[in-house]
Parts: C-alpha cells; sequence; structure tokens
C-alpha cells in the first residue's frame, strides 16, 4: 500500500534501513516517492517511502527510550504525551521521566 507523504507530516523512519524506526519530520518527497526526512535529533537522511510509516505513538506504546544516565537504549512505555516530541514513560524497573521523542525509537 502506497502511502503519500507531505513537508511537515510527523513519521516514523527506518534510520538507514536498520529494523528501528525513528521520529522526525518529513522535509521534501521525490519524485519517485523518496521521503527526506529531518529525524528529532536533528540528523537528516532520504528514505525509500516503505520505510517511512505516519508517527502512531500515542499512551501506552511500547518503545526503546535513552537513558541519560549511561546512554543505553532500555524498554519503555509512553504514559503521557506531553505537547510536540514531548513524552512521559515508564521504564521496565519502574522509573519515570520525561523526555523528547529524540531519544527514542520503536521496533
Amino acid at each position: 500500500m502506497s502511502r503519500d507523504f507531505h513537508p511537515g507530516d510527523w513519521v516514523l523512519a527506518q534510520w538507514q534501513g536498520g529494523p528501528l524506526w525513528y521520529p522526525g519530520v518529513v522535509h521534501s518527497v521525490g519524485g519517485d516517492g523518496s521521503v527526506a526526512i529531518r529525524y528529532d535529533d536533528g540528523s537528516s537522511e532520504i528514505r525509500p517511502a516503505n520505510q517511512v510509516k505516519p508517527y502512531d505513538w500515542k499512551v501506552g506504546s511500547r518503545i526503546h527510550a535513552r537513558w541519560p544516565g549511561d546512554g543505553k537504549w532500555y524498554e519503555a512505555v509512553i504514559v503521557a504525551m506531553e505537547g510536540e516530541a514531548g513524552v512521559t514513560i515508564c521504564y521496565e524497573d519502574g522509573v519515570t521521566e520525561t523526555t523528547h521523542t529524540s531519544r527514542c525509537r520503536s521496533a
């Protein structure tokens, strides 16, 4: 199924074609359907449309988040949406924090 993306759409994309999905915003769409994305962490790349999907995180979504103490990725659940690009998450050990989506990804 083909999706039409437009500049400004908030999406999840597979960074470098890998298995993990990272949040970002569509910058532009190529004539071949490729999608230029500016990720929430500031990096950019062009992905084929089949490696991009609409942003679908919501309360209850399981994600991975980068713990600020050691920079490692840990499983977490979104417990609140905090406006544009902000989420409150609960790690598996019960610790909660409010963070930016640039520190999150999903499988």
